[in-house]
């Protein structure tokens, strides 16, 4: 038995064909990696030394055993990735457990008032006007103004980005000519690379007076938020649903076409359902990243704790779940630190949930293209 873990461990080490001397040099990075790790946690003052020693004797190896040691640092690479993400969710859901502890599903309600305790799904039929529902000098903490301001930003982000990354990708994928398509996707790719600050500035600066002067508003509301969110998740939802597209195989388009469909009667009729489950894919990423958008929603909506009167007044404005974070953390007590906590946790759950329903979409829309369901 003992015999049989180890020869796994060395194959999936090295490999099953291995040069002589391969097994120590690779052991030797490990170990050494292994004491980095120890000594960065333990001692982190010590741990460059290790770091550079563990570089050397991975860069000696690399010299004669370039295979063994790809192999191992591939491994490596892949593990520390699982542990990273590991560590970040046990230290999350450490970091809230005193205010789960402490306040419980009060982090969720309506604060009491004349000794009623009033759920958030009674909506504003039954809110109380003067209810205090964020003051951490007084022990006030209800998050599900924030919570309700989240989802008002991530409902227009997504009718903003839905339909647009969804014609953008027909666009791309199904009309424009080769040279147009190698223009367009580098420009799609360089909006995802903007800086959320960057957005939210121009956002604030543009939009603002625009909804003022148009509207008759004072400004900063959800609708200039989700505007800005809404473009932000444009490149995801665009990319994911052309590749979706991309990948609905030629034969169904042309057989469509042959028996005289039009082009667009062909996009509408074999395209888009044969991809429907990527382009669901893709707005379903896009409208997580709009659920986890911080520092544009920061600089355009006011850092106000209530909820908007009325619920649907999309002119108002009020602080989201990340937002609250970015805003309150710097000056937060120990208490509010773990409240704050608790609502990275709700982020960290909503946007890990929409991550897997979406890889699940995208997972079948290709065995469904494959014959396979």
């Amino acid at each position: 038995m003992i015999q049989d873990v180890g020869k796994n461990v060395r194959e999936t080490l090295l490999g099953r064909d291995t040069a002589d001397g391969s097994a120590v040099a690779v052991g030797a990075s490990a170990a050494l990696l292994v004491a980095t790790i120890a000594v960065f946690l333990v001692a982190p003052v010590f741990a460059l030394p290790t770091v550079g020693a563990f570089c050397f004797v991975t860069a000696l190896g690399w010299v004669r055993f370039q295979a063994e040691m790809a192999r191992f640092l591939t491994l490596v690479a892949t593990l520390l990735t699982v542990l990273t993400v590991a560590f970040i969710t046990v230290f999350l859901f450490a970091s809230a457990l005193p205010a789960i502890r402490e306040h419980g599903l009060g982090l969720l309600l309506i604060p009491i008032q004349d000794g009623e305790v009033r759920w958030f799904f009674w909506l504003e039929s039954v809110l109380p006007a003067g209810s205090t529902f964020w003051n951490p000098s007084s022990g006030a903490y209800s998050l599900i103004p924030m919570i309700w301001g989240t989802v008002v930003v991530t409902v227009i982000a997504g009718a903003v980005a839905g339909p647009l990354g969804l014609f953008g990708a027909l666009f791309i994928a199904e009309v424009a000519s080769d040279g147009l398509r190698e223009l367009i996707k580098p420009g799609v790719e360089v909006l995802a690379g903007i800086p959320s600050i960057v957005y939210g500035f121009i956002g604030f600066q543009v939009l603002n007076g625009f909804v003022q002067t148009a509207f008759l508003d004072d400004g900063a509301s959800f609708l200039i938020a989700g505007l800005v969110v809404g473009v932000m998740a444009l490149p995801t939802v665009v990319s994911v649903g052309e590749d979706a597209l991309s990948s609905v195989p030629d034969n169904m388009g042309d057989g469509s076409i042959a028996m005289g469909a039009t082009r667009w009667q062909t996009m509408q009729s074999i395209s888009i359902p044969a991809a429907f489950s990527g382009i669901s894919a893709g707005i379903i990423l896009g409208l997580g990243r709009a659920i986890g958008e911080t520092m544009a929603v920061a600089a355009i909506l006011a850092a106000g704790t209530q909820f908007a009167n009325p619920l649907f007044d999309i002119f108002d404005a009020n602080v989201t779940l990340t937002s609250l974070i970015a805003t309150q953390y710097g000056s937060a007590s120990e208490s509010t630190q773990a409240v704050l906590f608790v609502a990275g946790v709700l982020l960290f759950v909503i946007v890990a949930g929409m991550s897997v329903l979406s890889l699940t979409i995208e997972r079948r829309m290709k065995a469904k293209l494959r014959g396979q369901a």
